[in-house]
């Protein structure tokens, strides 16, 4: 981790003469002349603009920021998407982190104004993110960059919560429990867990930040179809998991399947085609709570390109 401290102004602050008594970025792991060159006009920016700690700031995340934004690319749209995705990891670092959006999003204007000084540089391949928030390219990087923020955010709070923020579904905290609740009972029984019981899963590809919609509408269908009190819940970003009796389940997924694709035919925000299946329950509690995680894993990340996907058939369903 690159050292940021306070005093340090030897040699020269961020900023050039006359900036001495400023925080001041040192060392940096690599990485071209041009991408460090921006670093320090952002970390600079960004004390201007009043980041709170600079000690904080410096993050690996950073760094693949200033190599993205002054790479060269094939054209403008691979430059873009390139831009899109490293910003996005970035603000989901900044999340984790323990930086609030109102603040990740001033550093987002301090990148903007570091970009705008490499003009007159030579440097004019130099990706341009100056104007964020204005115009479509500009409110495209800012939702992008939110999105990926919330999901972080919104993760870890979903993580301690009942209800996640987002959908309003149970969440996956309250689907670990309720399949606590149904180990305990088979055990007490004698009974396998997954002998009376299995997962229906409903996986979107809603890779677009509208996707609260489409899976909303997801949950109200599954909760049309299993409607005698079995447990629904959101796992990750856009999939729907059922407890549900085995008794009649591939039938209720296949309607389930049918029901999600007529409500989502118009629904902005969802890639490809809904994904219906049923997934045995695994022999332990443990191994259910590693099933969830994977189900979640498998879902596509936020900053992953979505023009080349195409529709895809529904999953085969498992019994």
């Amino acid at each position: 981790m690159d050292g940021v401290t306070d005093s340090e102004t030897a040699g020269g602050s961020v900023g050039g003469p006359g900036s001495a008594g400023r925080p001041r970025l040192v060392g940096r792991p690599g990485g071209s002349a041009p991408a460090a060159s921006l670093r320090e006009r952002w970390f600079a920016c960004s004390c201007a603009l009043g980041w709170a700690a600079a000690a904080e700031w410096p993050d690996p995340a950073v760094d693949v920021v200033c190599d993205v934004v002054t790479a060269r690319h094939e054209d403008r749209d691979a430059r873009d998407r390139a831009v899109e995705r490293a910003l996005a990891r970035w603000a989901g670092a900044r999340a984790g982190a323990g930086v609030g959006l109102a603040e990740t999003l001033t550093d987002l204007a301090a990148l903007n104004t570091a970009v705008s000084g490499a003009s007159g540089t030579g440097a004019d391949h130099v990706a341009d993110v100056r104007g964020a928030g204005r115009g479509p390219d500009g409110v495209r990087l800012l939702r992008a960059v939110s999105l990926a923020w919330t999901d972080v955010a919104c993760g870890d709070l979903a993580e301690t919560a009942a209800v996640d923020p987002l959908s309003g579904l149970a969440s996956v905290r309250y689907l670990r429990n309720r399949l606590a609740e149904v180990y305990r009972a088979a055990r007490a029984h004698g009974r396998d867990a997954g002998a009376d019981r299995a997962l229906v899963v409903l996986a979107l590809d809603v890779r677009d930040w509208r996707r609260v919609a489409p899976l909303t509408i997801a949950g109200e269908a599954a909760g049309v179809v299993f409607d005698a009190g079995e447990s629904i819940a959101v796992v990750g970003r856009g999939t729907v998991v059922v407890l549900a009796p085995r008794e009649g389940i591939t039938e209720r997924a296949a309607v389930l399947q049918r029901l999600v694709e007529r409500r989502l035919a118009a629904a902005e925000g969802l890639v490809g085609m809904p994904s219906v299946r049923v997934e045995p329950l695994p022999t332990t509690h443990d191994e259910a709570c590693a099933l969830l995680g994977r189900l979640r894993d498998e879902e596509p990340r936020p900053d992953e390109d979505t023009e080349d996907t195409e529709d895809t058939e529904p999953t085969p369903q498992r019994a």
